[in-house]
C-alpha cells in the first residue's frame, strides 16, 4: 500500500510542479530602446529561478511618462523600474548599484535638423554650445538637471514622442541621444520626420550609471537582482548581451573622431561605482 501511494505520488509531481506559481515581475518602460535592459531583467530572473521560484516580466501597456512611471513604482503599482541615477531616486527608491549599461548612456550625439549641420561642425567649446543653442529633453529624465547645471538652454515636455516632432518643426536646435539610441531613433523617424538628422562631429560626455529600481522595502526582488548580474557578470552573460545590442552602436558612432564635450554630474550620489567602460570603448577604435 505504501509503494502504491508512493508511485502515485511521484506521477502527480509534475503536475504539482507545474501547478508552482509563477511570480509577475511588473514594470512600465516598453520602447524599442528598453530592449537590451528588459533582456537583461530577464536573464537575471532565469538565473536566479532555483533559489527564487520562476518569475516572468508583465509590461504595463499603457503610456507613462517617467513622472507618472516613478509614482507608479512608489506607490506598487510597478515592482522595477531601469533609471538613470540620482540623489533624488536614491532616496526615494532601492538601487540596485551596478551600473548596467557600462556607461554607454554617457556618451550622446545629437539629433538636430538637416539644414543645421554646419552650425554644429563649427562649435568648439561647451560655453558656444550653451551660448548660441537651444536643446530639447525629456522634462522628468533624470540628466535634465546635469544638463541645466552646465548652463545649457533646454526646452523640455513630459511625453518623448513630442520632443521629435517639436525638433522637426525647428522648436529647438538639438537633440541629445544616448548613442545606444540614437540609430534606432533615426530609423523609426523614417518617413514622419524628414528633417530630422544625426549631427556629425560633436558627442557630450557626463558620468550617468543606470541601476535597476525597486521600492524601498522590496528587498527580496532586490537581492535577486543583485545575485542575478553577480551571476551574469561571473560567466559573461552580461557581456554578451550588451554586445548583441550594442556593438554596432558603438562602432558607428565613432566616438573617436568626434569633438567630446565634457558635462559635469552633481547629481550624481559620491558612492556611485564607476562603470566600466574601456573594455567597449576599445573596440570603437577598430573602426576606420
Amino acid at each position: 500500500m505504501k509503494y502504491v501511494a508512493g508511485l502515485l505520488f511521484s506521477l502527480l509531481l509534475p503536475i504539482i510542479s507545474l501547478a508552482e506559481p509563477v511570480e509577475q515581475i511588473r514594470y512600465f518602460q516598453t520602447d524599442a530602446r528598453y530592449n537590451y535592459r528588459i533582456e537583461l531583467l530577464q536573464l537575471v530572473l532565469d538565473k536566479t529561478r532555483d533559489e527564487f521560484g520562476s518569475a516572468v516580466l508583465q509590461a504595463e501597456t499603457f503610456n507613462m511618462s517617467h513622472g507618472r512611471g516613478e509614482l507608479s513604482l512608489e506607490n506598487g503599482l510597478i515592482d522595477v523600474a531601469f533609471f538613470a541615477t540620482n540623489k533624488t531616486r536614491e532616496q526615494r527608491f532601492r538601487a540596485i548599484k551596478y551600473p548596467i549599461l557600462q556607461g554607454i548612456l554617457g556618451y550622446r550625439i545629437l539629433l538636430v535638423h538637416k539644414g543645421r549641420q554646419a552650425d554644429f561642425a563649427g562649435i568648439k567649446s561647451l560655453e558656444q554650445l550653451a551660448n548660441d543653442f537651444i536643446g530639447g529633453f525629456g522634462t522628468h529624465w533624470a540628466d535634465m538637471a546635469i544638463l541645466e547645471d552646465n548652463q545649457l538652454k533646454i526646452i523640455t515636455n513630459p511625453l518623448y514622442p513630442n520632443l521629435f516632432a517639436m525638433l522637426d518643426a525647428n522648436r529647438f536646435d538639438y537633440f541629445p541621444r544616448g548613442i545606444n539610441e540614437i540609430w534606432q531613433e533615426a530609423k523609426q523617424l523614417g518617413e514622419s520626420y524628414r528633417n530630422i538628422v544625426i549631427e556629425q562631429t560633436l558627442a557630450f560626455y557626463y558620468p550617468y550609471p543606470v541601476y535597476f529600481f525597486v521600492t524601498r522595502d522590496n528587498t527580496r526582488l532586490a537581492k535577486r537582482i543583485r545575485l542575478g548580474l553577480e551571476q551574469a557578470l561571473k560567466d559573461g552573460s552580461l557581456k554578451e548581451l550588451f554586445l548583441k545590442y550594442h556593438l554596432q552602436d558603438i562602432q558607428r558612432s565613432r566616438l573617436h573622431q568626434r569633438r567630446i564635450l565634457l558635462l559635469e554630474n552633481n547629481q550624481l550620489p559620491l558612492d556611485s561605482p564607476k562603470p566600466d567602460s574601456q573594455w567597449w570603448l576599445k573596440l570603437v577604435k577598430n573602426v576606420r
